[in-house]
């Protein structure tokens, strides 16, 4: 057996010795769970909502409808509806509306989710984790049974839902590198040092990959950050411009209101539903 099917968990001037065959290798997951709330509502009229992270509806009773592009998906029990990051969608019910939700956002792969409402049966493992959240008490921890319905739910979408893009490792690279830089003050050429390539270079795959410049990817996951912050966070919004990577929260405020049609403060009024 060649020596390239072997490999080392660990430094070589370590003196522990791992050694063995790489059978299955995965690629890593983020998930981050934002909110996991149960809401009864009487009233749940939202119009051209839009936010940066997904959510998760699991309906408990009575019904609602949600609209995207002209078309309309009645939310009810028995069934879970995933929303994408980015999707523009309104609501309205006629009657009690009471669910479970879940906000969270999966890293880099987000990008790679198309706009929509994905609807599915609601699986036996989803009924039992819905139903050890209604009996847990205030002292227990809700987060493994919120994971389960996250992965639950993201294992049964369908294969539209996901780009068949693949994307360069230069951009992942990249990418990776402007995520993890919000707060400082970088440009173009910080982010093509990261990935090995010219800025030249950089901008050619970022825009036949992403659609997009990396700079105005950059702009995109601060304002996601920002969001995340105004809306999951008691931070101000100075405190959230500067986190961020904005300058002063005035050119935060034009960036947003922009990009993405609403004031922090508007933005931050909004109920978390």
């Amino acid at each position: 057996m060649s020596s390239s099917n072997f490999f080392s968990l660990v430094p070589e001037s370590q003196k522990h010795e791992v050694e063995g065959e790489r059978q299955v290798m995965l690629p890593g997951l983020s998930l981050e769970i934002l909110a996991t709330r149960k809401i009864e509502l009487t009233k749940w009229n939202l119009e051209d909502l839009v936010d940066p992270y997904w959510r998760l509806y699991c309906p408990v009773d009575g019904s609602a409808v949600v609209r995207w592009k002209g078309m309309e998906t009645k939310l009810e029990p028995g069934f879970v509806y995933l929303i994408p990051p980015r999707t523009t969608f309104s609501s309205y019910n006629s009657e009690k509306f009471v669910k479970w939700y879940v906000h969270f956002v999966l890293g880099r792969s987000d990008m790679l989710s198309i706009p929509g409402i994905y609807s599915q049966p609601a699986s036996g493992s989803t009924m039992e984790s819905l139903e050890r959240l209604n009996k847990a008490s205030g002292k227990s921890p809700y987060y493994w049974q919120s994971a389960r319905l996250v992965i639950d739910a993201l294992e049964n979408l369908p294969p539209n839902a996901w780009s068949d893009q693949r994307l360069d490792r230069r951009v992942e690279k990249a990418m990776e590198f402007l995520q993890a830089n919000l707060s400082r003050k970088i440009n173009a050429d910080d982010a093509a040092r990261s990935a090995g390539v010219s800025v030249r270079n950089l901008n050619h795959l970022f825009r036949s990959q992403v659609r997009m410049a990396p700079m105005s990817v950059l702009l995109n996951y601060r304002l996601d950050r920002a969001c995340h912050l105004l809306r999951h966070t008691d931070q101000s919004i100075e405190q959230v411009a500067e986190n961020c990577g904005f300058p002063n929260r005035y050119y935060f405020s034009r960036m947003l209101k922009q990009h993405r049609g609403i004031s922090p403060a508007a933005y931050r009024k909004g109920q978390m539903i």
